[in-house]
C-alpha cells in the first residue's frame, strides 16, 4: 500500500513538472526595442512639418476615430516587417513611445508632440564622435606652425612648397568619391578609423621625408584619410539627426575640431622645441593613431539606424555614387544651388582670408606696421574662438529657421567683412581686427547649414552621393580660389581682391536666392 502511495506520489510531481515546463517553454510575445528612426522611417516622416505629420496620423487611423490603436500601429510596419510577430512587437513599441497617458491608444496630440519632441533632440552618440574631431583638429593644429620649419630645413622653395600644399587639396578632392562609395559598403565607424589611420600615416612620412616627393606624397596621404574622416562623421551626424535636428547635430563636430585646432600650436610648438620638428611629426602620427583607436572602440555604427531589419550592406561602389551624384545634382535644384554657394565660400576663404589677408597682415601694404607671426596667429585664433562659442547657437537658428535660409545672411555678412578690410587696413589693426570678428561671424552663421540643406534636398539613399558633391565643389573653390584671388592682389593690389571677393559673395547669396525653389 505504502509502496502504490509512493508511485503515485512520484508520477503526480512528474505530471506537474512536466505541465510547468511545457508552459515555460510557451514563447512569450516578442519584445522590440523600437528606436526613433525606425518609428520616423515607418512613418515615412522627412520634413516633419505639421501638415506632413497630420497626413501621416490620418493614414495610420484607418477608422477614422482619431486614434491609434494597437492594430493600426502593426500596420505601420505591413510592408516592412513580413512576420507577424514582429509587427506586433512593433505596435506595442510604438505605443509604449507615444502612448503617454497609458491608455493604449494614441491620440493626435499625444502624436504629434511625440513626434517633435524626439525629432528635435540632439542624439547623445554625437558627443564621443565630437571627442574624435578635437583629438582631430588638436592634432592639426600641432603640426600647423612645424610645417614651415620642417620646409625649410629640407631647403625647399616656393614652388616646391606649392606643390607639397596642393598635393593635399587635390587628394582631398580626389578622395571625396571613393570615400562617399566606401561609407556606404563598409559603414560609418570604419571610415572614421581608417581615416584617422590614412592621417596618422601621413604624419609618420612626413617624419622622415627628405624631398619634395616625399613630402608631396606624405600630404597627399593627409588629404586622402582627411576625406574619410570628414565623409565619415558628416554621414554619422545625418543617421543621427532629423531635420528638425541636423544643423545642432553637426555643431559639435565642427566646434570640436577647431577647438582642438585652437590648442593644437602651442603644444605642437612646444614639442618642436624639445625633440625637433621630424620627432614631433612621428609623435602627433603616433597621437593619430591612437586616436583612430579610441574612434574604433568608443563610436557606435550608425549606417542602417532607421532601417526595421538587419541586413547586408549594400552593394556600392565608386560608379553607383558616380551615378548618384549627377542623377542628384539633375533631380534636384536645391543641391545644385548649395554647390554653387559652396563653392563661392570655399573659394573666398581661400583666396581671401588663407592667401591675401596673411600677406596686408604681414607687410605695410597698408600705410601700417607690419605684424609678427605671433600677432597674426592670435587674430587668427579669436576668429577661431568666435567660430566655437558661436557654432551651437548658430545651428540652433538654422535648424529653427530652415538651413537655407541661413546661407544668403552668412555670405552677406561674410562679403561685408571683406568689404571692409581695405578701409580698416588704412586705419588701424583694431579696425582690422574687427573686420576678422565680422568674417568670422559670417562663417559662423554658415556653419554646417549647406552639408543639413543637402542632405534635406535628397532621398536618403542619396545622402552620400549629396555630401560628395557638395564637398568637391567646396575642395575646387578651395583649389581654385587661391590661385585667382591671389592673381588680382597681384595685378591690381589687395583692395581690388577684397573688393572682387566681397562682390563674388554679394552675387552668389543673391543667386541663391532667386534660384529658391517657389515653395519656400
Amino acid at each position: 500500500m505504502l509502496r502504490l502511495a509512493a508511485t503515485t506520489a512520484r508520477r503526480s510531481a512528474t505530471a506537474r513538472f512536466l505541465a510547468s515546463a511545457k508552459h515555460a517553454a510557451k514563447p512569450r510575445p516578442p519584445e522590440r526595442d523600437l528606436s526613433s528612426r525606425q518609428l520616423f522611417a515607418a512613418l515615412g516622416l522627412r520634413t516633419f512639418s505639421r501638415e506632413e505629420l497630420r497626413q501621416r496620423f490620418d493614414a495610420a487611423d484607418a477608422d477614422a476615430d482619431g486614434y491609434l490603436t494597437r492594430h493600426e500601429a502593426a500596420e505601420l510596419f505591413g510592408g516592412a516587417l513580413d512576420v507577424e510577430a514582429d509587427r506586433k512587437a512593433a505596435a506595442r513599441a510604438v505605443l509604449r513611445r507615444l502612448d503617454k497617458d497609458q491608455d493604449n491608444r494614441v491620440s493626435w496630440d499625444e502624436f504629434r508632440s511625440t513626434i517633435l519632441e524626439e525629432a528635435s533632440r540632439r542624439d547623445r552618440r554625437i558627443w564621443p564622435l565630437a571627442g574624435t574631431m578635437f583629438l582631430g583638429g588638436l592634432s592639426v593644429g600641432a603640426v600647423m606652425p612645424i610645417m614651415p620649419i620642417l620646409v625649410s630645413e629640407l631647403g625647399l622653395g616656393p614652388a616646391d612648397y606649392g606643390v607639397v600644399i596642393s598635393a593635399f587639396g587635390f587628394a582631398k578632392l580626389v578622395g571625396n568619391v571613393p570615400a562617399a562609395a566606401l561609407v556606404e559598403s563598409l559603414g560609418r565607424r570604419p571610415l572614421v578609423a581608417g581615416g584617422l589611420l590614412m592621417i596618422a600615416s601621413g604624419y609618420g612620412v612626413t617624419a622622415f621625408a627628405d624631398s619634395t616627393l616625399d613630402l608631396a606624397g606624405a600630404r597627399a596621404l593627409t588629404g586622402l584619410g582627411v576625406a574619410g574622416l570628414v565623409t565619415g562623421s558628416s554621414m554619422a551626424a545625418a543617421d543621427l539627426s532629423t531635420p528638425l535636428s541636423r544643423a545642432a547635430t553637426q555643431a559639435p563636430l565642427g566646434a570640436s575640431f577647431n577647438a582642438g585646432t585652437i590648442m593644437g600650436p602651442a603644444i605642437g610648438g612646444g614639442l618642436a622645441a624639445l625633440v625637433g620638428p621630424s620627432a614631433t611629426f612621428a609623435a602627433v602620427g603616433g597621437f593619430v593613431a591612437l586616436d583612430a583607436i579610441f574612434a574604433r572602440v568608443m563610436l557606435s555604427e550608425t549606417r542602417g539606424l532607421g532601417s526595421l531589419e538587419d541586413g547586408p550592406p549594400p552593394d556600392t561602389n565608386i560608379s553607383t555614387i558616380v551615378r548618384r551624384v549627377k542623377r542628384s545634382l539633375q533631380d534636384s535644384p536645391e543641391l545644385r544651388r548649395l554647390c554653387v554657394a559652396n563653392y563661392a565660400y570655399w573659394a573666398t576663404l581661400a583666396g581671401a582670408s588663407m592667401t591675401v589677408l596673411p600677406l596686408v597682415l604681414a607687410t605695410d601694404l597698408g600705410g601700417l606696421q607690419a605684424l609678427g607671426p605671433g600677432q597674426i596667429g592670435a587674430l587668427f585664433a579669436g576668429q577661431a574662438c568666435i567660430s566655437v562659442v558661436g557654432a551651437v547657437p548658430a545651428a540652433s537658428l538654422a535648424d529653427k529657421y530652415g538651413p537655407a535660409t541661413m546661407i544668403p545672411p552668412a555670405l552677406l555678412v561674410y562679403a561685408a567683412a571683406f568689404g571692409a578690410l581695405p578701409f580698416a587696413s588704412a586705419h588701424s589693426y583694431e579696425a582690422v581686427a574687427c573686420a576678422m570678428a565680422l568674417q568670422a561671424c559670417g562663417s559662423c552663421l554658415l556653419g554646417s547649414a549647406p552639408s543639413a540643406a543637402a542632405v534635406n534636398a535628397v532621398p536618403d539613399k542619396d545622402r552620400a552621393a549629396a555630401l560628395a558633391a557638395l564637398r568637391v565643389c567646396g575642395d575646387v573653390g578651395l583649389l581654385t580660389g587661391a590661385a585667382a584671388l591671389g592673381g588680382v592682389a597681384a595685378w591690381a593690389g589687395t583692395d581690388a581682391a577684397f573688393f572682387c571677393a566681397s562682390f563674388g559673395l554679394v552675387a552668389s547669396a543673391a543667386r541663391f536666392r532667386w534660384a529658391a525653389p517657389v515653395s519656400t
